[in-house]
């Protein structure tokens, strides 16, 4: 009987001990991979091999044709940030747009110097935006 007690506690407590330490890492795993809902304002200027495109720039490539992209605003649905801090965690500054070709066929030939409000989902580690919904701006 004793050794039957033993046994079932011992069990229990490698259970509780697994369990304990198996949600944290699955946690911070998927935390990794998750997309950011991002909204971005800026212009889309050409892009040029030897020229860099700015502080607050990214290198954009839409199908086969790469632009820089000119980030004057960025938020989320949580919230604006103000600092652009976000922009920093893109490294090296460079996305992918992706999509469906109905969104992204705004953005084949973006008119240059003109704002654009780009809305979608941000994978930070694969460097691609999703792209969810495109509204150019008046200036």
């Amino acid at each position: 009987m004793r050794a039957t007690t033993a046994a079932m506690i011992t069990a229990a407590l490698v259970c509780a001990v697994s369990l304990v330490e198996v949600r944290p890492a699955c946690g911070q795993i998927m935390g990794l991979g998750a997309p950011m809902t991002v909204r971005f304002v800026g212009t889309f200027t050409p892009w040029a091999k030897d020229t860099a495109g700015g502080p607050d720039s990214l290198a954009v490539t839409i199908g086969a044709k790469q632009y820089f992209f000119h980030v004057t605003d960025v938020g989320s649905y949580e919230g604006s940030d103000p600092g652009m801090m976000l922009l920093s965690h893109i490294f090296p500054p460079e996305l992918e747009f992706v999509g469906p070709g109905h969104r992204l066929d705004s953005l084949k030939d973006p008119a240059k110097g003109k704002k654009y409000m780009i809305e979608g989902w941000l994978y930070v580690g694969d460097n691609m935006f999703y792209v969810a919904a495109v509204r150019p701006l008046s200036s």
